[in-house]
């Protein structure tokens, strides 16, 4: 323990009981044969730099300056919870400031990677579209000038068996579903893409 050999008023530098990182300064009355306040030392930490702070080894009297990373944001790589750095030093394994930009990611240990396939991130996409009533499809058609058009489109498909399926299901079918396959031919028949398709399903919800 130092022990002030006169009396002075010297700075001292305080730091945090559990972790000894710097935490502030005062000007202290240090009285002859007494010590120092604890969590104190009249050693001068280093300047503090941007991402950094200054951490105390009381073992060797000496400042350090550790990897501060606190309120930043990191994602567990394991299932994807977010949550707020609150310690100082690197991040610990098992987390990264990466956000992942779906569900399905997982982490391939230097970046999130969505490992489906084209046909089950397919599947999931179509999910997002509620059904259409008859009158929701038909009507949506209408008000695009696309419903003499897909009909007649229908009537001339050239495969007898899938012209008379079409046929049925859409002049039969209650709802119509977004990833149904006779939706899409209908599609590929006049010409619309994905993308169009896509917003007339919007459209066709509100009315």
């Amino acid at each position: 323990m130092k022990v002030s050999e006169k009396d002075q008023i010297i700075m001292v530098y305080s730091f945090d009981a559990v972790d000894q990182r710097y935490v502030g300064s005062f000007e202290y009355r240090w009285v002859i044969d007494t010590g120092l306040p604890s969590q104190a030392t009249n050693i001068q930490p280093p300047k503090i730099t941007a991402g950094k702070t200054a951490v105390f080894n009381v073992e060797t009297d000496k400042w350090t300056l550790v990897e501060d990373n606190r309120g930043k944001t990191v994602y567990s790589t394991t299932n994807q919870s977010e949550s707020k750095i609150d310690y100082i030093g690197a991040i610990k394994d098992d987390f990264t400031e990466l956000k992942p930009t779906s569900i399905f990611d997982t982490w391939n240990g230097t970046a999130w990677e969505d490992q489906r396939t084209e046909e089950e991130k397919e599947v999931e996409y179509f999910k997002q579209f509620q059904p259409l009533t008859r009158r929701q499809f038909k009507l949506v058609l209408l008000q695009n000038d696309l419903l003499t058009h897909i009909e007649n489109s229908i009537n001339v498909i050239e495969d007898e068996k899938m012209r008379m399926r079409i046929q049925i299901e859409y002049a039969e079918s209650a709802n119509f579903e977004r990833d149904n396959e006779s939706v899409k031919y209908m599609a590929e028949t006049i010409g619309m893409s994905s993308e169009q398709i896509d917003m007339l399903w919007e459209q066709a919800l509100t009315l």
